[in-house]
């Protein structure tokens, strides 16, 4: 006899699983139980079922199941699923009615929910709710990343914590990229309690920083989920963070299984008339869960490592490293060696290398956070063998490399240290010689090395993400109970190897228990985890699709390639064998040897020559011969006093948290003393830190001064730039005083344009205010009201900068969007402003008003600057209209103003012109730092001016660059379309044909045009030059230590590029000669020599300006010359000509398929042979991602993948095709389609392909056989609007049809009648098709009366319409029971024309006639193809002829203005808005992770469509080549329920 029936709530999340009994009758939980479930959900889920069972026997249970893997649960048992987020605010609303806001940490999922009171009623209703989407950082997985890379267990991390003093700067944004910040300082002597609580901080500003997204947090404030049940000192740094009280803070009982409670609770409050709710009996349940476990779903099937045993046992044998075994040292015989030691991220190594260059001993371990300790303890027992055995050992040099290089010098009296590539270049070349390509993968490093002649020509590092080294793939193997040495051992077993792709830790984890649930096995899993490390590095470190540039010897190295699976995986990757390292973990360590042999027999061979220069000149040939013996033919010579018996007495003391007091950055500083008196102090970031004293004291002050003094005396135009851009100008005369402050932000625009706008107001008569430089500080005080987690850093900055206005009390807030600007360089086209600097002042706007925050107007016009008169009319409108100045006045401003940006732009340029110059009169070398403007900011740019001066190399920004803007830029593939690119390509032009510049490019992470930029910047380097830049991404975490580890590889690239092109025979003192007067070298002041002897002398600095520099002195005179002498090739060399329109098929890939076939059918009808491309899917994406860099455009990828695959199926000829690609002119990533898709086809080897666009211009030949004609547009303008009525009947009818897939097909056949009526008649022949449509969806049979709720799809428009892009996401939402409404394809198209035309009669714009003209036509001809559409398609009863754009924008206006262009524009706020009115109440706005445009207008205004609608639900979420649906899925479904909800009014 059942006794009860109880609620059980399940909640099963991405690491724990979770359950929850409550009694409905008593309103009290009777049991709780919170679980690992280690990657087996169900199974777990099944033994918790069973536990509930034998605690409640004879009781029946309501069962509810919610979380990122509930929905496998509640599909096995029929129960109901209720979203986590959901389920949480049930629990909050039931017990805490007074919390605002509820912070929920998982495993690899944060929520934020916010609660508001709700008027008429009193209760606690759901304002908003907030999920990670692209980042698992500061989640519980993070935290088990920090704790192992700690060696504490997870359990004690709090605790740890708890005793912190101190907060350094780490990274929140996964795990893996946090080590970047930690393993240094944990090496450096950080205490690792101070690590745990930075860890924490680390977490805190992550969630706030990326769910909170522009709203604020009102306490109080409830704090749930394992993480912060199980850590409160992480709840108290949220609390300090968030600036909350005690009573602030609500701490709820059981917080860890809270959500578990609500899926118990929405047993009633969501299901109480769902009968499937009911479960009898639990063991029943558990055992169908079981046969469930033993019966996965089917997942995408890996290809074996080997197709038998056979092949296997030959690639072994052929791979087989030889063995190691310890040497067997004579007794009595003297072993003489050169030691080098590597201290690397997270392994402790070193080599003896014989004078003959051979292996003589090695040691290999973990360093434990301990490296001086396990070096020291592993060097005695070396010593103590080598006595045992009765052997001496003579050690005649050390070398150090690595993280801990600088460290080690000083601990051990180091001969000679060097950057870490060097040194594994040199050992390369000594073990392969003709090596070409070195790839080296470490425990968190990833290092890929061109060589010419065993001259390093090019270095690419790992920057942005760690993911993919060593630490990643032992990580995973400990979780999945596999040894490291097992490895490759499993991977190499597996039959069916998972295919995971290439992923951070965190989210790979979710792709990992995805596996998982479809039956694969530990051994499937790590092949793959093999394979994705192999995918990563090429994808997205070093980008390399092109393997022809690998060169003909490839060589690895690394520990990570002991690794057999790693390696065989490379092979299969690249198609060929690799040359493995006979010593892959030591070559850091056996190259530092080497070179300290050099070095030192170098030294000994000058101190010879300056003796034979002494000399009698009639001395003999033989006593020179003598003194110049090598190893081979002398008794080595002993180096520094390196003594191995000194060890024994070895120490050295720490001293952490010293706040250093010499500038404005008061880096917080470790410093470690030695025995011998020597120092070494971590963690500044200029070299005035590396002084410890009282600065009160005057000999610590002088110290300081010529430290300073030394660095200052090196050019760097980024701070003759700032000071320039922000110096008071000269303001007209005599103004009236307006008594008002104006308030200026230091961000974007600012950046370029601050003299011009400060001028103009000033000479109006207002007081200028600026916000004060960047810190941490001020960004992390805004840090909650960034609307975009995933916006580049500059635009991220300027909510704190808001805020320092704000503190610094003006009147006024001023902040343009400037849309258009007029061209500065030789590209007519070059006029776009970036989407970010144009769209911000919106985004401020309409999410972090200053006005509603602190009562300041925010000023934020906007402006269409095609031609200095429509500047000046639209200012003068402006400044009439809104501060009611005459005329006169406005004009005489704009004069003043304008003088004020030209003379910043001509002292600037002449700075450049002086040190260009200088460095051809010395024949050295400056740097030119290309960035953006607004990276000119410190923060922005993490100080990398000063890595270079400190250097003693000159630093020139890219609008300094002599003739920068005379370059002709006809022959890059790309459209010019931003005055701020065009600096870029012309600055690395102008630097790779001359000798005295190199070129470095910064750009931002995220930012999909910087990563076109560098593509393009690389190809043109290598042509003109041949030189190859250093691209260095940066963002909002401070990873300076990296950042100046692969500025000093790039020195030394240079140095020994100069030295090869010179030809001489330097001795090694003069090669790497230490710098004189006015540079810093390592030992006297930095960190940051490229190659140095460890006892380089100090340059005195009284010595003259005039001495060279350490650049200086590595190289020779060379011409005056400033232009680049040759001359660049055609970028497009193959053509489409008109026998290729006669002979070839032109391949047209997709946006949507029906787009595709009309694109096809149009093209057709112009005489071309046209085929549309089947949807691309898994294979075109990996292709996209393999040939296209990966922080490009996720829409380019697939519609290149889409050609690729294509062509890689074998169905066509790849002589006999061309590739069909859209185009057009703007801001857009779609304007350089074309230079991505060349890349991509020579890259992949169809370098015969041509390419057409539908760009009629053509400005670059592409396609001189086709040029798309009037008619043509018009076939195309014509259709759109039938696809969009088609595809809205399918959409209206397709959920209630009475026979599934009717409506499907009659939609296939409808196109197929538009689409054939286009190719048989015209226009003419498609309107007769689209009545034949028309009938055909009006004999599908389907019932309406119960209609389901309504979502709308916005967004960008490929991912819209795209479903191999969007993962189906129509279907899924369909099959959730909802309706789905789609953004207009028409309007996409049409609205560049619109918003152009507007801009003519509503700003009146100057354009030429012919523009003008064709904007006007376009868009009357799309109101035309409108009428036609509505006049056939109103023949169906659920047709609802669409809002035109001249309406449909009207009511988006106050949010974003219909003559704003970028990304989607006006249209999502516009189709939110219209169907908002009409009912709908759920929205997805799909973006491309990295298209910056629609972070501006999606996540940018969302918070004001909140205030508008407040009971809607809006969803952006970011999709790339590697998004995990399950990750989607579980914030589709928080929409899902919400939309399925009934509504109260």
């Amino acid at each position: 006899m059942i006794a009860s029936t109880y609620h059980l709530g399940i909640d099963v999340g991405s690491t724990t699983a979770k359950a929850v009994v409550f009694d409905p009758l008593a309103q009290r939980v009777l049991f709780s139980r919170y679980v690992r479930h280690n990657a087996h959900q169900v199974e777990t889920v099944a033994s918790l079922l069973r536990t509930v069972a034998k605690e409640f026997p004879e009781c029946s249970f309501r069962l509810v199941a919610c979380g990122s893997g509930g929905t496998t649960i509640a599909d096995v048992l029929g129960v109901p699923f209720v979203q986590e987020v959901v389920a949480n605010s049930l629990a909050v609303r039931r017990d805490h009615e007074n919390v605002r806001c509820a912070i929920e940490l998982g495993g690899q999922d944060a929520k934020m929910v916010f609660f508001e009171r709700d008027e008429k009623s009193g209760a606690t209703t759901v304002a908003d709710m907030r999920m990670n989407g692209s980042c698992a950082g500061g989640t519980g997985a993070f935290i088990d990343e920090m704790a192992a890379l700690l060696k504490v267990p997870v359990e004690q991390f709090d605790e740890l914590a708890a005793r912190g003093q101190s907060v350094h700067q780490v990274s929140g944004r996964c795990g893996v990229y946090a080590k970047t910040d930690i393993q240094p300082l944990l090496n450096q002597g950080v205490s690792k309690e101070d690590l745990a609580l930075s860890s924490f901080h680390a977490i805190a500003k992550q969630t706030i920083g990326g769910l909170a997204q522009g709203l604020d947090i009102h306490p109080p404030v409830i704090f749930e989920g394992g993480p912060l049940t199980f850590n409160p000192t992480l709840v108290r740094v949220f609390a300090e963070r968030l600036e909350l009280a005690d009573d602030d803070i609500v701490i709820p009982q059981n917080p860890e299984t809270i959500v578990a409670l609500g899926a118990a609770l929405a047993a009633d409050e969501l299901f109480a008339d769902n009968e499937n709710c009911l479960v009898s009996d639990l063991l029943d349940a558990a055992d169908t869960l079981d046969k469930a476990a033993a019966s996965p779903a089917p997942s995408t099937r890996g290809t074996a490592y080997f197709a038998s045993p056979e092949e296997r046992a030959a690639w072994e044998a052929s791979h087989a490293l030889a063995p190691q075994t310890p040497p067997d040292p004579a007794p009595g015989s003297t072993v003489r060696a050169y030691l080098g030691i590597d201290s690397g991220s997270t392994t402790t190594k070193f080599a003896l290398v014989s004078p003959d260059g051979k292996l003589v001993d090695s040691f290999y371990a973990p360093n434990e956070g301990e490296p001086l300790d396990v070096a020291r303890a592993a060097l005695i027992a070396l010593r103590d063998r080598y006595r045992t055995a009765g052997a001496t050992l003579d050690i005649l040099g050390v070398g150090t490399t690595g993280y801990g290089e600088l460290m080690f010098a000083k601990a051990f009296g180091a001969d000679y240290h060097t950057v870490e590539t060097v040194a594994h270049a040199r050992a390369a070349e000594a073990c392969v010689p003709d090596a070409s390509f070195v790839l080296d993968i470490g425990g968190q490093d990833m290092k890929a090395l061109w060589l010419d002649g065993g001259i390093i020509t090019d270095i690419v590092v790992n920057e942005a993400c760690s993911s993919g080294c060593g630490s990643f793939l032992e990580n995973f193997a400990s979780s999945l109970n596999i040894p490291v040495e097992g490895i490759a051992q499993a991977a190499f077993s597996s039959t069916n190897p998972a295919v995971l792709g290439s992923r951070c830790t965190v989210f790979m984890t979710s792709s990992i228990v995805s596996e998982q649930r479809c039956g694969k096995t530990p051994a499937d899993i790590m092949a793959g985890l093999c394979r994705s490390i192999i995918e990563n590095a090429f994808t997205k470190v070093i980008r390399v699709s092109n393997l022809e540039s690998l060169g003909k010897k490839v060589v690895v190295q690394g520990g990570t390639f002991l690794n057999d699976a790693v390696l065989r995986a490379l092979e299969q990757h690249i198609g060929r064998e690799v040359t493995r390292a006979p010593y892959p973990g030591l070559m850091g360590a056996i190259g530092i040897a080497l070179l300290t042999q050099e070095h030192l027999e170098g030294a000994h061979r000058e101190r010879g020559e300056v003796a034979a220069s002494l000399e009698n000149a009639n001395a003999t040939s033989e006593n020179a011969t003598s003194e110049n013996a090598t190893s081979e033919g002398r008794e080595p010579e002993h180096a520094n006093a390196f003594s191995l018996d000194a060890l024994d007495s070895f120490s050295y003391t720490q001293e952490s948290n010293l706040i250093c007091p010499f500038c404005a950055n008061h880096c917080n500083r470790t410093r470690i003393t030695f025995a011998n008196g020597d120092s070494w102090v971590t963690g500044n970031r200029c070299p005035r830190g590396e002084v410890v004293g009282d600065p009160k004291d005057k000999s610590i002050r002088e110290q300081v001064k010529r430290i300073a003094a030394a660095v200052d005396s090196v050019p760097n135009l980024f701070d003759v730039r700032e000071k320039l851009l922000f110096r008071d100008w000269p303001c007209a005369p005599g103004p009236a005083p307006q008594n008002t402050v104006i308030g200026m932000p230091r961000v974007l625009s600012m950046w370029e344009y601050a003299p011009f706008w400060t001028t103009l107001f000033r000479s109006l008569g207002f007081t200028v205010k600026l916000s004060h430089p960047s810190t941490r500080a001020m960004y992390e005080r805004g840090l909650s009201a960034v609307s975009s987690d995933t916006v580049c850093f500059p635009a991220k900055l300027v909510h704190g900068h808001v805020r320092d206005l704000a503190d610094q009390g003006v009147d006024r807030i001023f902040m343009p969007s400037v849309t258009t600007v007029t061209s500065e360089n030789t590209s007519k086209t070059s006029q776009s402003m970036c989407a970010v600097v144009k769209g911000y002042p919106i985004v401020m706007r309409n999410s972090d008003n200053p006005e509603k925050r602190f009562g300041i107007p925010f000023d934020a016009p906007l402006f269409h600057w095609l031609s200095q008169k429509d500047r000046d009319r639209q200012l003068t409108e402006y400044f009439t209209r809104e501060f009611s100045l005459d005329t006169a006045s406005v004009h005489q401003a704009i004069d003043a103003a304008d003088a004020a940006q030209k003379t910043f732009k001509a002292e600037l340029a002449r700075e450049g012109e002086r040190i260009c110059d200088q460095v051809e009169r010395e024949g050295s070398f400056a740097v030119v730092l290309a960035s953006r403007p607004y990276q000119n900011d410190d923060l922005v740019n993490h100080e990398l001016p000063r890595a270079f001066t400190e250097l003693g190399i000159p630093v020139i920004c890219a609008d300094a660059v002599p003739h920068v803007n005379e370059v002709d830029l006809s022959r890059s593939r790309l459209d010019v379309v931003n005055n701020f690119h065009a600096r870029m390509l012309g600055s690395a032009v102008i630097a790779a044909g001359g000798p005295n510049l190199e070129y470095v490019q910064l750009v931002s992470f995220g930012c999909g045009h910087d990563a076109y930029l560098s593509d393009e910047i690389i190809r043109l380097m290598h042509l003109a030059g041949p030189k190859a830049p250093l691209i260095l991404k940066v963002d909002e975490s401070d990873i300076q230590g990296p950042l100046r580890i692969r500025v000093r590889s790039f020195i030394e690239t240079i140095r020994l590029r100069r030295k090869k092109a010179r030809n001489e025979k330097t001795s090694d003192r003069e090669v790497a000669a230490p710098p004189a007067a006015g540079a810093i070298t390592p030992s006297a002041v930095t960190s940051a020599a490229a190659a140095t002897p460890a006892s380089a002398p100090v340059a005195a600095p009284e010595t003259s300006a005039n001495t060279p520099t350490t650049a200086q002195a590595a190289s020779a005179p060379a011409p005056r010359t400033r232009k680049h002498s040759r001359e660049l090739p055609d970028p497009y060399p193959q053509k489409f000509t008109k026998e290729d329109a006669a002979t070839k098929t032109v391949l047209v890939p997709n946006t949507s398929h029906a787009f595709s076939q009309l694109m096809a059918a149009a093209f057709a009808n112009q005489g071309l042979n046209t085929v549309s491309l089947p949807i691309g899917r898994e294979r075109a994406i990996y292709l996209g991602k393999r040939y296209v860099h990966n922080d490009i455009c996720f829409p380019a990828q697939i519609v290149i993948g889409e050609a690729l695959a294509a062509l890689e199926s074998g169905k066509y000829d790849p002589d006999k095709v061309a590739i069909a690609t859209g185009k057009y002119i703007g801001d857009c990533r779609l304007t350089h389609y074309a230079a991505l898709l060349r890349k991509a086809l020579d890259d992949a080897g169809y370098p015969q392909v041509p390419i057409i666009t539908n760009d009629a211009e053509d400005a670059h030949n592409v396609h001189p056989g086709f040029k798309m004609n009037l008619k043509t547009a018009m076939q195309i303008a014509f259709g759109l609007p039938m696809i969009d009525a088609l595809e809205e009947l399918l959409r209206k009818i397709r959920p209630y049809e009475l026979e599934p897939g009717s409506a499907d097909a009659a939609f296939d056949k409808s196109i197929d009648a538009v689409i054939g009526g286009l190719r048989q008649g015209g226009i003419g022949g498609m309107k007769k098709g689209f009545k034949k449509a028309i009938a055909s969806m009006l004999s599908v049979k389907y019932d309406r009366s119960k209609p389901r709720p309504t979502v709308l799809i916005v967004g960008e428009y490929l991912l819209n319409f795209h479903p191999g892009a969007n993962h189906d996401m129509e279907l899924y939402l369909e099959n959730n029971g909802l309706e789905i409404i789609e953004a207009r394809m028409t309007d996409v198209i049409r609205k560049t024309y619109f918003y152009q035309r507007s801009q003519q009669r509503e700003y009146k714009v100057h354009r030429p006639l012919p523009t003008k003209l064709n904007n006007s036509i376009s868009d009357a001809f799309f109101k035309l193809a409108h009428d036609a559409t509505d006049k056939i398609a109103k023949a169906h009863p659920l047709y609802t002829p669409p809002c035109r754009m001249p309406e449909l924008v009207q009511a988006s206006d106050p949010i974003i203005h219909h003559t704003f262009d970028a990304g989607e524009g006006v249209l999502i706020p516009a189709e939110i808005l219209h169907h908002a009115k009409r009912g709908c109440r759920a929205f997805v706005i799909l973006q491309p992770f990295g298209c910056l445009p629609n972070h501006v207008v999606g996540r940018g205004i969302s918070k004001r469509l909140k205030e508008l609608y407040p009971d809607a639900q809006i969803l952006p979420l970011d999709f790339d080549p590697d998004v995990s649906f399950a990750n989607i899925e579980n914030r589709l479904q928080m929409l899902i329920m919400n939309a399925r909800k009934p509504r109260t009014s």
